[in-house]
């Protein structure tokens, strides 16, 4: 374990190393075995790089053995094993139009993966990426920030926040409702 980093009360980004390359492609997902001995599957949110670098964003689950672990026992400088790539989401590069990401809660990492891969690939030069991000709460946001580092090559990113329980008086004033009603819009 390299870093470990608090996006929101409940979900975290974990960078791990290896001393092989990473090798994935944009979306995919890893079996991560624990020092416990569970195994979860969690996919990257960062993209492939010769450094062997793997982040994983992650949300605590309440008495989970494997986000237990993660949570309150790893520290950094501990092992775990990383077995993957796997899955079949991923970022196409093949054609010409817009890109649309709809992520919920922790289901942020591969659509950050994507959105970085696509830039990555220079293909925010040319296309627009609309990234719409389903919360509980004002207080369950996170994401915007990372894209935010995508705006800096003059890609064209929108961030679209949805929160499905606003809080009685809150000054929240984005997107209500589910965010898949709020992308279809």
């Amino acid at each position: 374990l390299l870093h470990v980093e608090d996006l929101t009360h409940d979900m975290r980004l974990f960078r791990f190393a290896t001393a092989a390359p990473a090798a994935f492609l944009p979306g995919q997902y890893a079996v991560v075995d624990l020092l416990n001995g569970v195994s979860r599957c969690y996919s990257m949110s960062n993209v492939a790089n010769e450094e062997g670098v793997w982040e994983f964003i992650i949300r605590r689950v309440p008495e989970g053995r494997a986000t237990s672990a993660l949570f309150d026992e790893l520290a950094i400088g501990d092992e775990v094993e990383i077995d993957g790539p796997y899955g079949l989401a991923w970022l196409r590069t093949d054609n010409e139009r817009d890109i649309v990401c709809v992520a919920g809660g922790s289901g942020l990492a591969p659509m950050l993966s994507i959105a970085r891969g696509a830039s990555e690939a220079g293909l925010l030069a040319t296309r627009q990426l609309h990234f719409f991000y389903g919360a509980r709460t004002p207080a369950d946001v996170c994401g915007g920030e990372l894209l935010a580092e995508l705006v800096a090559d003059g890609a064209k990113v929108h961030f679209h926040p949805v929160v499905s329980m606003p809080e009685a008086g809150s000054t929240w004033d984005g997107a209500t409702g589910f965010v898949h009603e709020v992308a279809r819009e």
